[in-house]
């Protein structure tokens, strides 16, 4: 049923669900960090020191191994930077959703009155129309 509230609720609606699409996008991306993570440990943890061998090949491994430690601290820190976005995309949803709230509850309350105004109107044609058949069976009756 339309209101005047209908078409601002539509927009408070649409962004909700963009906010939402975008808190699902950076959850996504956190989690693809988090197993990019998980297989750099995964990484570190297999690699192995030789036991002999040229001071060359250990080198080659120490410096793997120092760039997989950065990576890793690389990928926490993109961590703690999508959980402070999440933490902050969520906020913007609660106010949001409250904004939404609001304007549906403004938007419910008008179409009851919508209704109740019709439903008073059906009352009164029907009072009408019943007094209007019972001055007919008085007219008729004195016929």
């Amino acid at each position: 049923m339309k209101t005047k509230f209908l078409q601002l609720l539509k927009v408070k609606e649409q962004k909700l669900k963009d906010i939402e699409l975008e808190l699902y996008h950076v959850q996504n991306k956190k989690s693809q960090i988090l197993q990019e993570l998980d297989n750099i440990v995964h990484d570190i943890s297999n690699l192995t020191i030789p036991k002999s061998g040229s001071f060359a090949k250990i080198n080659i491994l120490y410096a793997n191994k120092k760039t997989l430690l950065k990576q890793k601290e690389l990928k926490k820190q993109m961590v703690k930077l999508l959980e402070e976005k999440i933490k902050q995309i969520q906020t913007m949803y609660k106010r949001a959703n409250i904004e939404f709230e609001k304007i549906k509850y403004l938007h419910d309350l008008e179409i009851k009155k919508i209704l109740q105004n019709i439903k008073e109107q059906e009352q009164k044609d029907m009072d009408e129309i019943a007094n209007l058949l019972f001055v007919n069976k008085k007219i008729g009756e004195k016929l």
